[in-house]
């Protein structure tokens, strides 16, 4: 009976508690500042140089006559795609004409006095010298012939390869000069596929890409085809791909850089000569990197850095060693991060090395920017 009693005051005690609340989370230290943090993405990357350049047809011609006279016809449309081999002026051929039917005359005369002085010498009615003289004059008259045809022939003007013509710069009906060095231009003409690109690079730049062939980090033989990427002034990615095919041998002693070619298939005639591009070459093999928002990366003098979490939720500044930026604006970090550590990512312009702060992932309240 006494055991029961107590038992009921037991009870009726434990009701008359406070009811108990549930525990608060942890309020952060006073004076620490959230701030948001992210952790470095891995991803496989490759790095890039970007040089600057223009467009060059790979073959460009001045178009110039080699014989004189007046022009007779122009068989293109100014802008023209023209194919190899096309006419494009016709210069009088009349005294040429007249040039060869002499030529030609005067070289069956010779043929038949050389036929006759071979029957002559068989019967010994003329020296051997007599008959030399006349093969002599026979051979010259061919000559004579042979040349009045090619001035024939030169009378038009043909393309050298297919390409598109300028406009003409002479008219029908102009007395024209050629055959030497001041030939009268008549119009010029460009290759349209493949065309080239130029581009120079510093010395640094061939020191660099000379160690990457020693250490075997760039695929290929020095001067091989190596791919390449351009983009042009009005593009936001780098579309056009090609490969370089020509390194000169020697740096310019002026500018102290290296010119460099890469050659593009044109089969659309797209590209043409003269347009500026950016240029984008790989420097490196495919590889396992750490990347992280550009935007985070601060600078103190020559060194770049971004605030991770410290001992005691301090911030700390990491310094990096950065590669290139990847086409999502992720910069490649090749030493100074661990993938665990945890980048401040929010309140950036309040933080000062060594300051208190509380971290707040992605899921938790959003700190100020």
């Amino acid at each position: 009976m006494r055991l029961l009693s107590l038992f009921s005051a037991l009870l009726l005690l434990t009701a008359c508690l406070p009811e108990q609340q549930p525990s608060a989370p942890m309020a952060p230290p006073q004076g620490a500042l959230p701030v948001k943090v992210i952790t470095a993405d891995t991803r496989e990357v490759v790095e890039w140089d970007e040089f600057t350049g223009r467009f060059r047809a790979a073959q460009r011609v001045e178009i110039r006559a080699r014989v004189s006279g007046y022009v007779d016809e122009i068989r293109f449309q100014d802008g023209q795609i023209v194919e190899q081999g096309d006419v494009l002026f016709v210069i009088d051929p009349r005294p040429f004409q007249i040039a060869v039917n002499s030529a030609k005359a005067t070289l069956d005369l010779y043929n038949k006095e050389l036929e006759r002085a071979k029957g002559l010498l068989e019967t010994k009615t003329i020296s051997k010298d007599t008959y030399d003289k006349r093969f002599q004059d026979r051979e010259v008259s061919q000559a004579a012939y042979d040349d009045a045809l090619l001035q024939l022939e030169w009378t038009q003007v043909k393309a050298p390869f297919g390409g598109r013509v300028s406009r003409n710069f002479v008219d029908i009906g102009n007395l024209i000069s050629g055959g030497d060095a001041n030939a009268t231009l008549l119009t010029t003409i460009v290759s349209v596929d493949p065309i080239e690109f130029y581009f120079e690079g510093s010395e640094a730049d061939v020191l660099k890409y000379s160690r990457l062939y020693e250490s075997n980090e760039r695929d290929g033989t020095r001067g091989g085809a190596w791919p390449v990427f351009v983009k042009l002034q009005d593009e936001d990615d780098f579309v056009h791909e090609g490969s370089i095919n020509f390194v000169d041998n020697a740096l310019d002693f002026d500018t102290g850089t290296k010119q460099v070619r890469a050659v593009f298939d044109n089969s659309d005639g797209f590209l043409q000569q003269g347009l500026f591009g950016r240029l984008r070459l790989t420097t490196t093999k495919p590889f396992e990197a750490l990347v992280v928002p550009d935007a985070l990366i601060g600078t103190e003098q020559t060194r770049k850095y971004v605030y991770t979490i410290g001992p005691e939720n301090r911030a700390t500044r990491s310094y990096l060693t950065l590669g290139t930026l990847t086409e999502d604006g992720m910069r490649i970090v090749r030493s100074g991060l661990e993938a665990s550590d945890q980048i401040i990512a929010g309140n950036l312009q309040m933080i000062q090395p060594g300051m208190q702060v509380q971290p707040v992932t992605g899921d938790g309240p959003k700190p100020g920017p």
